[in-house]
């Protein structure tokens, strides 16, 4: 990752930003992980471990609906887009990619029958994880940012993960 878009210069200054942005990529994986577990294998029904997914992200569009009306009208399409397009939205997915391979060929040969929900999993996690390893160059450090902007590639990532995978996945 760093040999791709580097770290952040001030990365010393902002370690504490930086940690709580691996922390939000940890916690979209700790609510995906169970679900690719769950997918992984044939004839599951993964509703009760999908709940954490969907509490995660209902959580996440209220944390950035929150610091969206708390944060100065002024300030807000600077906090919300730092100032140009959110350059997580391709970097996430990019780096995305490797680990979402890794997690098809380990998942293909469990035999999972829920082909794109199976494939949604995979993206997801793999957009987590990826996020985690972005946050070390990531310059924007607002919740409305996080809470946006890298649920959006993770949620991306998802859907990419439930068509290309999930047609990958076909036995």
């Amino acid at each position: 990752m760093a040999a791709l878009f580097g770290v952040r210069a001030d990365f010393g200054d902002a370690f504490v930003a930086v940690l709580l942005k691996v922390g939000f990529g940890l916690a979209a994986a700790a609510a995906a992980a169970p679900l690719l577990l769950e997918l992984a294998r044939p004839n599951t029904r993964a509703r009760h471990v999908a709940i954490p997914a969907f509490l995660f992200a209902a959580a996440s569009t209220a944390i950035a609906f929150l610091a969206f009306l708390v944060t100065p009208a002024e300030a807000r399409m600077e906090s919300w887009l730092g100032g140009g397009v959110p350059e997580c939205l391709y970097r996430i997915p990019l780096l995305a990619a490797p680990i979402a391979i890794a997690l098809f060929l380990a998942v293909r040969g469990l035999g999972p029958t829920r082909l794109s929900l199976a494939g949604a999993a995979i993206g997801a996690v793999s957009g987590s994880l990826a996020a985690i390893a972005y946050a070390s160059c990531c310059p924007m450090d607002s919740a409305l940012y996080v809470a946006s902007w890298y649920l959006a590639a993770i949620l991306f990532c998802a859907a990419v993960g439930a068509v290309l995978v999930g047609r990958a996945l076909k036995w």
